[in-house]
């Protein structure tokens, strides 16, 4: 009994003893197929960067919608004169910048179909008022010309007139005049802002006003309080009216009515 379990322990430590038959790859084996792994995932990127280089040119598509034909027309021409790559390498802002550069473009938007290619849509200016006769100027104060030129100098629109830089404070002097003297049934149609900062308003029943830079918004107001007031049943009489006084301001008559120059 005794030399069994001593067969067996030895038998055991044997088994301790033998060493693990485990198969061993080479270190030169395992370095060749990573630079084998390398130099195709290499390969892939040079072959797609050729792919991609050599792939045609874009498609552009110009999307009409919101668009007049003259615009349409106009985007699409200088749409055609642009140099692009492929679908994927194309500069997207380069062309966002080159329609955002067209005057009458308020927004755009620039992306990539599948089916159409680049797709270029951008949204026009929406004019409010004439500025001078070669321009118009939308509700922000931006001055531009339009795609068609048959646009200009519309009959519906108040004209501003003045220093283009100033095209935002003449546009905003509008419209707060406009929401004054609107309870009088009275609008803004021609309005002009002198290099000397005089302002020269004629509204759309004939009357003028002449008024200077100085509490212009507090006289223009007062105004159309008086003539909404004390001065509601002559008003029709009112030829023109010159607040560039700091106690006062005259008022001029229409010559067919009976009347003199008043001052107060």
């Amino acid at each position: 009994m005794a030399q069994t379990v001593n067969e067996v322990t030895d038998l055991m430590s044997d088994k301790t003893r033998r060493p693990n038959s485990k198969f061993q790859v080479p270190t030169s084996v395992k370095y060749f197929f990573m630079v084998l792994v390398l130099g195709l995932l290499v390969l892939i990127l040079i072959m797609g960067g050729k792919a991609l280089r050599d792939a045609p040119p874009a498609a552009i598509h110009v999307n009409n919608q919101g668009l007049t034909v003259t615009q349409y027309r106009a985007l699409q021409q200088v749409m055609n004169q642009q140099k692009v790559s492929s679908f994927f390498t194309s500069d997207l802002q380069a062309l966002r910048d080159i329609t955002t550069g067209l005057a009458w473009v308020d927004q755009v938007s620039i992306s990539r179909d599948w089916q159409r290619g680049i797709v270029v849509t951008a949204l026009p200016k929406q004019a409010v008022a004439n500025f001078g006769t070669e321009r118009l100027v939308d509700a922000k104060g931006a001055v531009f010309v339009p795609a068609d030129s048959r646009d200009l100098t519309q009959e519906r629109f108040a004209t501003l007139q003045g220093e283009i830089t100033q095209a935002p404070v003449i546009m905003q002097q509008m419209q707060q005049v406009n929401d004054w003297y609107a309870p009088l049934g009275m609008q803004v149609e021609d309005i002009i802002l002198s290099p000397r900062m005089t302002w020269l308003i004629r509204f759309d029943n004939g009357l003028r006003v002449i008024v200077d830079n100085e509490n212009t918004a507090q006289k223009l107001l007062s105004l159309s309080q008086l003539l909404g007031n004390q001065l509601s049943k002559r008003r029709g009489e009112i030829q023109s009216v010159d607040l560039r006084y700091k106690n006062g301001f005259t008022i001029a008559w229409d010559m067919a009515q009976p009347k003199t120059d008043e001052a107060k």
